[in-house]
């Protein structure tokens, strides 16, 4: 309903997860994610902006975390990988995707790893056999409570 009354909604579908939805837009993504976030609505609890959709394959991940890493970074900046998994059928654990995701950062980019006073999150959305990826300065990432 946030997104309602705009005429760059694509097609909004509901995934086979609870609560997951997916949007795609005709417009700048920023834009909708502003919307949102001034919205007045307590049902949306969170809105991931996706950059890039690859199956769901742990090369094709680290390919894509890679490129747009290698876009934006600059040695020294600090990151943090979150990872939702819905669905195990092709990644077991999130923790060993976020593990090896940060591995590959640090050693390709010198990137230093941070739970605080980021530069980068790098979004993986696991959902079943796609996973959305994206790397957003943290003020990009809504989160409603």
């Amino acid at each position: 309903m946030a997104l309602k009354d705009q005429e760059k909604v694509l097609n909004i579908k509901e995934s086979k997860f609870p609560n997951v939805l997916l949007i795609d837009l005709a417009m700048e993504p920023l834009d909708a994610v502003k919307l949102i976030r001034n919205a007045p609505t307590t049902v949306i609890s969170k809105v991931v902006l996706i950059e890039k959709v690859v199956r769901t394959r742990l090369d094709s991940i680290l390919e894509k975390v890679i490129d747009l890493a290698g876009d934006r970074v600059v040695s020294g900046d600090s990151f943090r990988v979150i990872c939702d998994l819905r669905g195990r059928k092709y990644i077991k654990s999130k923790d060993e995707l976020v593990e090896r995701i940060s591995d590959e950062l640090i050693e390709r980019f010198n990137l230093q790893s941070n739970d605080s006073d980021l530069d980068w999150i790098v979004q993986v959305e696991v959902v079943g056999e796609n996973t959305g990826i994206s790397m957003l300065n943290p003020e990009m990432i809504i989160k409603k409570i």
